[in-house]
């Protein structure tokens, strides 16, 4: 499934909310990304291996794309597939390729950039459509305002009152909310505004 796709499965779903807005609190905002093996950043020796559940090797690229690749999750590697960071099994990290454009989450959902929050489930219950109003009126690289929704569909790897921003391939993904005064480490205010559908989550092949 496309990114514009999932964008418009997601649309459709957030007209459908009707429950009032509930305030789930004050929360630090971050953003991740899409890491991309051919970028200057990742050039050297390949001395790391990318291996699935069953211990084949996916690919073999630098040390640093690799632990990237844990931190952030999902990646680009240079013969164009898409790699997400699956689990750590038998004390090893694992990592399968998707057909997700921006890869996935934790849960399988498949990430939409500008969309997708990664948060902890005992501040904000996956599956969760929230509002940031401070984000709200973002220009985006599309020419698009964003309207301050997100969708609650991936797990992030922190606790507390904290929401972590999917913005696409790379950094200056982030410039939008930066523009707009929220930085990483900013404060702001999270609101529930209803739960996302099914539909909002695909799965990606694995």
């Amino acid at each position: 499934m496309t990114a514009r796709m999932v964008l418009l499965t997601f649309l459709l779903a957030t007209t459908a909310i009707a429950a009032p807005p509930r305030r789930a609190g004050r929360a630090l905002v971050t953003f991740y990304w899409l890491i991309d093996e051919s970028a200057p950043r990742y050039r050297g020796k390949a001395g790391a291996e990318l291996n699935d559940v069953r211990g084949r090797v996916i690919a073999r690229t630098s040390v640093r794309f690799r632990n990237d690749l844990i931190r952030e999750g999902s990646g680009h590697l240079r013969d164009g597939r898409t790699v997400a960071y699956d689990r750590r099994l038998h004390g090893t990290n694992r990592f399968r390729i998707v057909q997700s454009e921006y890869g996935v989450g934790q849960l399988g959902c498949a990430l939409v950039p500008y969309r997708t929050v990664a948060v902890d489930p005992h501040f904000v219950k996956l599956g969760t459509t929230i509002s940031i109003p401070q984000l709200k009126g973002a220009h985006l690289p599309d020419g698009t305002i964003h309207d301050g929704i997100f969708v609650a569909s991936d797990r992030g790897h922190f606790h507390g009152s904290h929401v972590d921003l999917f913005v696409g391939l790379g950094p200056k993904g982030a410039r939008p909310f930066i523009r707009k005064g929220y930085g990483s480490w900013s404060h702001v205010t999270v609101y529930v505004v209803g739960d996302a559908t099914p539909d909002d989550c695909k799965r990606a092949d694995r």
